[in-house]
């Protein structure tokens, strides 16, 4: 890595891991997002710590997990159990610091000296995506010619939140399709798996007039709703590329790192779902790039372990060649630029959730552990409350292999896993829950 000095941080919300044509999605074009996978690192195992914009969006700015820092659900009134945050890591190591976009942390904006953004602009939820560009720029001609950290966060494609429910799109509008017969296929996994933990639809169930509204969905609709939040990436995929461009003209590109993420996925109809939430990966995996433009990598995909909440600190301080603060536990993946074969970092992750609408929880948490190959996941409550998948072998999700005795063993080292974890991080979840 030549360690240029600048760090631009691009963000999205609710974009899943799948939704790139650099990894093979056939039926969305994203050839700025493309770009910078080709002079870097895609990550093709990267998780949310939690698959919820605030208690995620938390994780990256303080490194912890969400049942560390304390934000476990989407709430306003409640504020961050910690002092030292990313903003503030990069000004004291000298670095001119800029925010456009979708906040949502626990932290109030105007409280610079903690969070550490003294540029800040364009502070909402939506309609700021059009902002961020010229945001940007304005950073660029009043910055003092210090190295920079600037966090481009965009909303979409979370408009697709906006769309399920019949709402308008304050952030771009995606059009209307005129032949249905173009709308994308329904996904393999579509079904409901046989066994699934019953809370998923009980929570689905209790929403499904307000945050999901999918009761009298047809297949059309249901493939509507795919093809919005393929139109909706594409919009944000297109000011991403403002972004490049303005480094292009002023001269910064090649003195620019850029990482590249979103803070979880949507449901997309696989498994019938919309949305976030549930520990599907096509909730809680994520899209993470890390680019060094002008570079010629070649191996340009990895399979690491990334939990992206508190991953995300200790890799733009090694980015950047500054010193991470020792409390954080997250792995630095900047030395994967200078060696794509680097070992494996990890052995497992975990992911958490906690069931809510807005600003208040329902009282159903969920933890999942994911190795090389399994998934295990598990819910607070009700029937069947366990998961567990070949990943491997089935991708999809689609068949519980909880009771399967071939596969007990690999169940049982998980739950292990699990309870390990829940000591070892002083994690909240009620450990006598795991197993049957």
């Amino acid at each position: 890595m030549n360690n240029p000095k600048n760090i631009l941080l691009i963000t999205t919300d609710q974009q899943s891991a799948t939704m790139l044509s650099c990894a093979g999605n056939p039926d969305l074009n994203t050839p700025n997002i493309d770009s910078l996978a080709a002079d870097g690192i895609r990550f093709e195992k990267a998780y949310a710590a939690q698959p919820l914009c605030g208690p995620q969006r938390c994780s990256w700015y303080t490194g912890l997990m969400p049942h560390q820092h304390g934000i476990t659900f989407n709430v306003d009134d409640i504020e961050i159990e910690t002092d030292q945050m990313m903003g503030q890591i990069f000004r004291d190591a000298g670095y001119s610091t800029g925010f456009s976009g979708k906040w949502h942390v626990n932290v109030p904006t105007q409280d610079k000296a903690r969070h550490g953004f003294d540029w800040m602009n364009n502070i909402r939820c939506n309609g700021a995506d059009e902002g961020i560009a010229p945001d940007f720029k304005r950073f660029l001609n009043e910055n003092d010619n210090r190295p920079f950290l600037f966090s481009a966060s965009f909303n979409n494609p979370h408009n697709i939140c906006e769309g399920s429910r019949g709402w308008p799109f304050p952030d771009g509008n995606p059009g209307m399709i005129e032949n249905l017969d173009q709308l994308p296929p329904l996904p393999g996994n579509f079904g409901v798996p046989q066994n699934e933990p019953s809370v998923i639809r009980e929570v689905q169930g209790l929403y499904q007039n307000g945050i999901y509204p999918i009761a009298k969905w047809d297949e059309t609709r249901w493939r509507l709703h795919r093809w919005y939040y393929c139109r909706l990436t594409e919009i944000v995929d297109r000011r991403i590329g403002d972004l490049l461009q303005i480094l292009r003209e002023s001269e910064l590109l090649n003195d620019t790192l850029i990482v590249f993420t979103s803070d979880h996925g949507e449901g997309n109809a696989h498994h019938q779902w919309i949305q976030k939430q549930v520990l599907y990966d096509e909730a809680a995996r994520v899209p993470f790039l890390l680019s060094q433009p002008g570079s010629e990598l070649e191996h340009n995909d990895t399979r690491q372990l990334v939990n992206s909440g508190i991953d995300l600190i200790p890799t733009l301080c090694g980015l950047a060649q500054i010193e991470c603060p020792i409390h954080l536990d997250g792995q630095d993946w900047s030395r994967i630029l200078d060696d794509p074969e680097l070992p494996d970092q990890r052995d497992y992750l975990v992911v958490e959730t906690e069931f809510c609408t807005f600003n208040k929880p329902l009282g159903y948490m969920g933890r999942a552990v994911r190795t090389s190959r399994y998934k295990y996941m598990v819910y607070s409550v009700g029937e069947n409350r366990e998961f567990f998948a070949d990943m491997e072998n089935d991708p999809g999700e689609t068949e519980n292999l909880v009771g399967n005795p071939n596969h007990l063993e690999e169940l049982e080292r998980h739950r292990t896993l699990l309870r390990n974890y829940i000591v070892e991080k002083d994690d909240i979840f009620p450990m006598d829950l795991i197993g049957p």
